[in-house]
């Protein structure tokens, strides 16, 4: 008969598990305040950081930056700069903006100084990198460009492969193979 309670008593502990964790949706809805909380911690930083940085732009000729850069990047042949472009600005005058670029060492990627004449506004002048390909004086500049890039790539992994090897040989001395004479 002591067998039989002790059955009775295990029997009704099994019923009543302890609950060990967390379930499944607890866990979402706390995953779900954590990124609601995130979320508003970042929006309030962002409104409390934007009227600080506005007080320092002026908006008429930031507006006139962005539409001379757009005309400039509409244009396919750089040449057409030097002679200017006219451009409306915001404030309704018109703006005459020029442009000169210079290639980097980076292929088909161009440094681009602008400068906006405007009756109604001070000169402003800007400088972006963009990227245009068909930039170049002549078409055979582009492939002396990356044929001189490829050669410089080129050079500079056989340089830093030697460097390692050399690196090698001094830690871990010499790799060649002596065979025995004869």
């Amino acid at each position: 008969m002591k067998m039989k309670g002790s059955f009775l008593f295990l029997r009704a502990n099994s019923t009543h598990r302890q609950k060990k964790g967390f379930s499944l949706v607890e866990c979402v809805l706390a995953l779900a305040l954590f990124s609601f909380a995130a979320f508003a911690i970042g929006q309030i930083c962002y409104n409390c950081l934007y009227p600080l940085d506005m007080q320092d732009k002026d908006g008429i000729s930031d507006a006139t930056i962005e539409r001379a850069v757009s005309a400039i990047l509409d244009v396919d042949d750089y040449d057409a700069l030097d002679d200017g472009i006219e451009v409306d600005s915001l404030d309704g005058s018109t703006c005459r903006v020029y442009g000169e670029c210079f290639p980097t060492q980076i292929i088909d990627l161009f440094e681009l100084k602008i400068r906006i004449e405007s009756e109604s506004q001070d000169d402003i002048e800007d400088a972006v990198l963009v990227i245009r390909p068909k930039w170049y004086e002549n078409s055979n500049d582009r492939e002396t460009l990356l044929d001189d890039r490829t050669d410089f790539l080129e050079d500079e992994r056989l340089r830093k492969a030697k460097e390692i090897r050399e690196a090698e040989d001094d830690e871990y001395g010499s790799w060649e193979l002596s065979l025995p004479k004869k």
